[in-house]
């Protein structure tokens, strides 16, 4: 959807701005590059600055994928005066500026929104199964014994250094 908006924004755009159309096969060729471009970084969350980034990018892709189109589909539009001005080339520049910023503020908060949504599901759904993937404790613990040493000598070499620590074996008072 992130992908529809931003190519028909951008389209839109350009052809108020250069009052010419763009040929049938510029919008979807823009709409598969920018949607598999969104597909490819979709993976993971990312930040604000990132999306507002690649939006800017996009547009700018989009810019040069829109004029080439327009002066492909219409080559002696510039031998007839339809060339485009200063002004109207600096208009465009800020329309593509305003749909990145606008289409990478609306991706970046509407991604924000729907990890946020995606991580209650997956706590409301993972949270009762949780008591079923711990390992059960046992109040049994058995002792573990340690193996004879083979050397006779090697028990009684530092028997005099053993301390034992912590509560006392049996019951201490009565």
């Amino acid at each position: 959807m992130f992908a529809v908006t931003c190519v028909l924004l951008a389209a839109l755009g350009h052809v108020v701005m250069s009052g010419a159309g763009l040929p049938w096969w510029a919008i979807p060729m823009g709409l598969g590059w920018i949607g598999g471009t969104a597909w490819i970084v979709a993976d993971r969350e990312r930040g604000v600055p990132f999306v507002v980034l690649s939006t800017l990018v996009a547009q700018g892709a989009l810019h040069l994928v829109f004029s080439l189109a327009q002066s492909m589909a219409v080559p002696h539009a510039m031998h007839t005066g339809h060339e485009m001005t200063g002004t109207s080339s600096f208009g465009m520049l800020g329309a593509h500026l305003l749909a990145a910023l606008l289409c990478g503020l609306w991706l970046a908060y509407g991604e924000r929104a729907a990890f946020a949504v995606l991580r209650s599901v997956a706590r409301l759904i993972l949270v009762p199964l949780r008591p079923f993937t711990r390992p059960q404790i046992t109040t049994h613990r058995p002792r573990i014994r340690l193996a004879h040493s083979p050397a006779p000598y090697d028990d009684l070499l530092l028997v005099h250094a053993i301390t034992s620590r912590g509560p006392p074996s049996g019951i201490a008072a009565f």
